[in-house]
């Protein structure tokens, strides 16, 4: 492919040549078995490897001498995988990778053992983490104990060499790159307790690497595996579904529940049309297929907007943006995440007071947007800016989801604020179709450790070449109350059972 793209012809000398130089100024690592590395990717997964194997060898001293008189004390009732996890950081474990699919309780599990360490460890020594705000706020809410994202805690203890905890609890490990953990892992005390959870059914992350399932291979770690799925109530069905999904194995998903909808939507005798049909036709009818989904979708918001905007107006802003989420595969397209958003922008936002329209995308006044650059941006805290504070540089992040609450056609210059991160950021007009997008549709990779009230999802052969276990499990699993699927009954069912089994080339599996 590269020999096609530089339109070269038997020129493999060159390659060498080029890759000799790299290897010899230490900008590529060469490996066993002739695989290469960029030097910046080896030393991260071989210090996250070397550093593992360190803490996995340290004794803590334990906590409590009677386990079980602990648990008994404590609210929340734990199930033998769960105690497992705790017993390990009883018995003196100083790091643990705590792995458990959707609805297998590792919330409930992280608090008992913060609770636990929290016996010896003072509780502002404790810090919980995630890559996303929400991510972050859930830990907190669940646990209990201090949390913020990794990025802002990277950044508050930038000039110190350690974080000044003894305990980190690390959440969502499954989207975090080798690059960022590597990062991350640096900066936590070398004797500190370190416990990592994810779901290693989850897409990987974005970034190279995929440090979370790379320990579970190669067992660097005492790790605790929990399965067991904890279901609510009959009516209640989501985590069920999803982990049906996770082992390829089409659910019973046209059943009535309380969390979870099925509505089809498919084109009749689809089948003996394709054979039928021109290829225009067929194109023809997969397009009135997809305005039929969009249709539905619309259905749905009508149902759900007054709800939405209730929150809005009783300036409820996360809480807003939280509540109502489209989720697709694809970007482009009628069903991908680009059209969506104009279509919902005119339910949520139809009549604005103001408006700015930049590289074909208006931005309208109360619009829900997304950051899209990690980038230092002029910005305020919530109530720096209200207070009328000096602005300051902070770092924005990729995926930060905030609202477009002001527009200044004077200056040209709009303001958004991210509630997760409590920051105002301002942007430049000419910022705005470089560094924002509607988000009231997202793409499923967009959507990676964040967690809504309702969840849509549509479902259409056309987006057949992205359908996968991982894929539809991570979107079914940002549901919180109820996740909605609509369109093509067998796009779905076909899409449960393609098991997403690409394997990602890293550092850590050649070590």
């Amino acid at each position: 492919k590269l020999d096609e793209l530089l339109t070269f012809s038997d020129k493999n000398y060159l390659y060498e040549a080029s890759l000799v130089e790299r290897v010899s100024e230490g900008s590529i690592v060469l490996m066993k078995n002739e695989r290469v590395s960029p030097s910046r990717l080896y030393d991260a997964e071989k210090f996250l490897h070397d550093d593992f194997k360190r803490r996995a060898k340290l004794d803590s001293g334990g906590f409590v001498k009677d386990l079980d008189a602990f648990l008994k004390d404590n609210e929340l009732q734990l199930g033998e995988q769960q105690k497992e996890a705790v017993q390990k950081i009883n018995e003196g474990a100083s790091l643990l990778f705590l792995v458990g699919y959707a609805g297998t309780g590792k919330s409930t599990t992280s608090k008992t053992i913060l609770d636990l360490l929290s016996t010896k460890h003072d509780k502002k020594t404790i810090i919980t983490c995630a890559l996303s705000g929400i991510a972050s706020q859930r830990i907190a809410d669940t646990t209990g104990y201090e949390s913020a994202t990794i990025q802002s805690l990277l950044v508050k203890f930038e000039d110190s060499d350690n974080f000044p905890y003894s305990v980190v609890l690390i959440d969502e490990a499954s989207m975090i790159n080798s690059s960022l953990f590597a990062r991350l892992v640096s900066k936590i005390d070398r004797n500190a307790v370190v416990v990592i959870v994810g779901d290693d059914a989850q897409l990987p992350p974005i970034g190279a690497g995929n440090v979370l399932s790379d320990v579970l291979a190669l067992g660097l770690a005492p790790i605790v595996k929990l399965t067991k799925i904890y279901r609510q109530s009959e009516d209640k069905a989501i985590t069920v579904i999803a982990n049906d999904i996770r082992e390829g194995t089409v659910p019973e998903y046209k059943k009535e529940y309380e969390d979870f909808e099925f509505i089809d939507v498919n084109i009749s005798n689809y089948y003996a049309l394709k054979n039928q049909l021109s290829q225009n036709e067929l194109q023809n009818l997969r397009e009135e297929n997809a305005a039929q989904i969009v249709a539905e979708i619309a259905h749905k918001v009508v149902e759900s907007i007054e709800k939405a905007r209730y929150r809005l107006s009783n300036k409820r802003i996360k809480e807003y943006l939280n509540y109502f989420q489209v989720i697709t595969p694809m970007k482009g397209g009628t069903l991908g995440s680009n059209n969506l958003n104009m279509v919902l922008q005119d339910y949520f936002n139809p009549n604005p007071k103001k408006s700015v329209k930049k590289g074909g995308v208006e931005f309208r006044l109360m619009d829900k947007v997304v950051h899209t650059k990690n980038e230092n941006m002029t910005s305020w805290s919530g109530e720096g800016f209200k207070s009328g504070e000096d602005s300051a540089q902070r770092r924005i992040f990729n995926g930060m989801s905030g609202l477009l609450f002001k527009i200044e056609d004077e200056d040209e210059q709009a303001y958004v604020f991210y509630p997760n991160e409590d920051v105002v950021v301002i942007y430049e007009y000419e910022e705005l179709k470089s560094h924002l997008m509607l988000s009231y549709a997202l793409t499923i990779h967009k959507v990676q450790g964040m967690e809504y009230d309702i969840v849509v999802i549509p479902m259409s052969f056309s987006h057949y070449i992205m359908h996968n276990t991982k894929l539809i499990y991570t979107a079914i699993t940002r549901a919180k109350h109820k996740c909605i699927l609509i369109g093509e009954s067998m796009a779905f069912e076909s899409a449960c059972k393609k098991l997403e089994i690409t394997r990602r080339d890293t550092v850590l599996l050649e070590l």
